[in-house]
C-alpha cells in the first residue's frame, strides 16, 4: 500500500440554509458569537428547534462528528507516518482536503470556527503552507482526480468481514479509498453507495464514525506492522 485514502463522506457539515436564517435559536447563536446569521455552521445543539422541518435533518447539524473524526485519523500512527490522505465531502457540494500536518483545534467551537472560516476564504495556511483547502467538487470528482484502486464503503448494511482479512484486502491495493458515514442517523445516499467497489460492516451493530475510523487505521496499521519497522527504524 503506498497511501491510504480516508473521505468522510455525506458529512453533516454545512452553513444554516436561508430558509430557517430567521429562527430564534439561529440568531441567537449568531449574536452571541458576533456573526451574521448565514456565517455560522448548522449544529444541532443549537438549531435543534429550527431544524425539524428541514428535509433529511435527522443527518444534519452534527459538525462535531467530523471534528472527532479528524482528531482520530490526524492523530493516527499511519498519518505520523505519511502514508494516510484525508478529505471530508459535505453535503452541500464541497470537499475539504487536510494536510497531514495540520494540527486541528481540540476545541469544538474554534474548530467551527475553521470551517467556517473556509467558507469566506477556501484556503487556510500557515508558514507557507497549505494546512485546509475547501473546493466545490463531488465525490466523483475526487475518485476521477485521486484514481483509487479500490473503494470500500463502511456501512451497517454492508457485507460482515473479519478484521485480518479486511485489513489484507487494503494492504494489498497501491491506493486504496475508505469511505465512512459522517452523519449520525439515516442511510447514504444512493449516489455515495453506486461510488463503492465494496459495501462492508466490521460490527453487528452500528459504531460512532470516529470508533469505525479509529478501528479501521488501527486494523491496516497492525497489517502493515507499522510498529516494529518503526521501532526498527529508530534503534541505533
Amino acid at each position: 500500500m503506498e497511501k491510504l485514502i480516508l473521505v468522510i463522506v455525506e458529512a453533516a457539515v454545512e452553513l444554516v440554509p436561508e430558509e430557517i436564517r430567521g429562527h430564534p435559536s439561529v440568531r441567537a447563536e449568531a449574536r452571541r458569537r458576533g456573526k451574521r446569521v448565514d456565517e455560522i455552521l448548522l449544529d444541532r445543539s443549537y438549531h435543534h428547534a429550527a431544524m425539524k422541518d428541514l428535509p433529511e435533518n435527522w443527518k444534519r447539524g452534527r459538525p462535531d462528528i467530523t471534528h472527532f473524526t479528524l482528531l482520530e485519523a490526524l492523530g493516527s500512527p499511519l498519518n505520523r507516518l505519511g502514508l494516510l490522505e484525508t478529505y471530508v465531502q459535505l453535503r452541500d457540494g464541497h470537499i475539504i482536503w487536510i494536510n497531514p500536518e495540520t494540527r486541528l483545534p481540540r476545541v469544538y467551537e474554534r474548530f467551527k470556527g475553521l470551517i467556517e472560516k473556509l467558507y469566506k476564504q477556501p484556503v487556510v495556511e500557515a508558514d507557507e503552507k497549505i494546512l485546509l483547502k475547501m473546493e466545490r467538487k463531488t465525490l466523483k470528482n475526487l475518485i476521477d482526480e485521486l484514481k483509487p484502486d479500490l473503494k470500500i464503503l463502511l456501512s451497517e448494511d454492508g457485507e460482515e468481514i473479519g478484521w485480518k482479512e479486511l485489513g489484507e484486502l487494503i494492504i494489498s491495493h497501491q491506493k486504496p479509498m475508505i469511505m465512512i458515514g459522517g452523519f449520525p442517523r439515516g442511510d447514504f445516499s444512493p449516489e455515495t453507495k453506486k461510488h463503492a467497489d465494496k459495501m462492508v460492516r466490521i460490527w453487528p451493530t452500528p459504531l460512532e464514525t470516529w470508533t469505525v475510523t479509529s478501528r479501521i487505521l488501527c486494523i491496516i496499521e497492525q497489517n502493515l506492522n507499522i510498529q516494529q519497522e518503526n521501532s526498527d527504524r529508530r534503534r541505533p
